[in-house]
């Protein structure tokens, strides 16, 4: 029989299969394995897409609505619902839709049915409640076998990088993993002796990638769209509400501003500013729907400035077009917080399995946010450059759970 592996991230996902014995990585965009977990309705189809072609359907202008960081919700307190033209949808059917499209890619790839899947997950999905982070996963479950997964089992997405990682290593050694993605920090250590895998302890926060753009957006763009900008009303001079530029840096929360009575409320203020050219930037993002040329923009000078050390935001596509420098040494500033609760992650880790640095023999860097310099210099602070090593950074947790599936199955 063949087994499926899903790493269902925040912000991409990559699927792989098991059959006689074998793991085969499935690429879900072009030649590319990992994928968008973002998901978009079309209003006039009454369809759902998936990946890459729900990207092109929201860049197309087609009216819909756009779902991204769905993983993000599985840990609220809140049941989370949405209407959609008269039928409501839960967060565990919404992710359905998206396990469903990659489970149909696997098949048709396998060439048969597939019933079981491991799954991946944080260490935590609420820093906070237990409670909460068992919910979070029975979500999950729900979510997969909406999908028409029979049998789904969990794997902690650090250990998934970790068997990736160890697979060929028998040397007696003890590791350091951290995989950083787009919204959380995990953290394992693991001893290796021969065949033998123990893992000592895991670690996490929801913390990531996504985590850096906000603070970008809040500390240098918002700005450039009106906030702590003035307008007169009645002769007094007042500051623009702040609660506009709130969740400008996450798309299933900036939704709320498509609100008629957002909008409106945007455009009064519009007719009284003193900066209207930035209001208007505010109210075509909304009404132009450019939230994500907007926020590849953010993310893109975020990636630059892994490489290079002055990174320039492009805001061409608005009417009113504008552009800023970033500097990596702002770009750190602003992040200072994120970095320090990855760091005291980290160090709970250790804590956790009664281990120093200098036990440590390797330290494994696995997630797109670990190509961040300044995410890479923690690492680099406590241990030995040496020590070091690095991942693909989007499929060794994917390739992870396809060791856990071939090795269960």
């Amino acid at each position: 029989m063949v087994s499926a592996a899903i790493d269902f991230g925040t912000t991409n996902s990559v699927i792989a299969y098991v059959k006689d014995n074998k793991i085969k990585m499935v690429p879900l965009n072009g030649r590319l394995l990992e994928s968008k977990s973002v998901l978009f309705y079309d209003f006039e189809e009454r369809s759902f897409s998936v990946g890459q072609e729900a990207i092109n359907a929201l860049q197309a202008g087609e009216i819909g609505r756009f779902f991204v960081a769905l993983k993000s919700f599985l840990g609220t307190k809140e049941e989370i619902e949405t209407t959609l033209q008269g039928k409501t949808y839960t967060i565990s059917q919404l992710i359905a839709i998206i396990l469903k499209s990659f489970k149909r890619v696997l098949e048709n790839e396998a060439k048969e049915s597939i019933n079981r899947v491991v799954l991946g997950r944080p260490v935590n999905f609420n820093d906070n409640s237990k409670e909460l982070d068992k919910l979070a996963q029975l979500r999950l479950e729900s979510a997969a076998k909406l999908a028409g997964f029979k049998e789904v089992i969990f794997e902690y997405e650090p250990i998934a990088a970790a068997l990736t990682y160890t697979k060929d290593i028998k040397k007696k050694q003890k590791i350091l993993i951290a995989d950083i993605g787009g919204g959380t920090t995990d953290y394992t250590v693991v001893e290796i002796n021969g065949n033998k895998k123990n893992i000592l302890s895991t670690s996490g926060v929801y913390i990531g990638g996504n985590s850096f753009d906000k603070k970008i957006i809040q500390n240098y763009v918002s700005y450039y769209l009106g906030k702590d900008s003035k307008y007169v009303n009645m002769g007094k001079t007042l500051s623009v509400d702040s609660r506009f530029y709130a969740d400008l840096s996450e798309y299933h929360k900036f939704q709320t501003m498509y609100d008629v009575e957002i909008i409106n409320s945007i455009k009064k203020l519009h007719s009284m500013s003193k900066e209207k050219d930035k209001i208007q930037r505010l109210i075509e993002l909304i009404e132009q729907r450019l939230y994500f040329d907007f926020i590849e923009a953010i993310s893109g000078a975020k990636i630059e400035l892994s490489k290079i050390d002055l990174a320039t935001i492009d805001m061409s596509f608005f009417t009113n077009p504008f552009s800023l420098n970033l500097s990596k040494e702002q770009f750190n500033n602003s992040i200072n917080f994120e970095l320090k609760e990855i760091e005291k992650a980290m160090q709970e880790a250790l804590k956790r399995a009664n281990s120093s640095y200098s036990d440590i023999d390797r330290v494994f860097l696995t997630g797109g946010s670990t190509l961040t310099p300044a995410v890479r210099a923690i690492y680099y602070r406590y241990f030995d450059e040496s020590k070091i090593e690095y991942s693909n950074a989007f499929s060794s947790v994917g390739y992870g759970l396809a060791l856990k599936a071939k090795e269960i199955f």
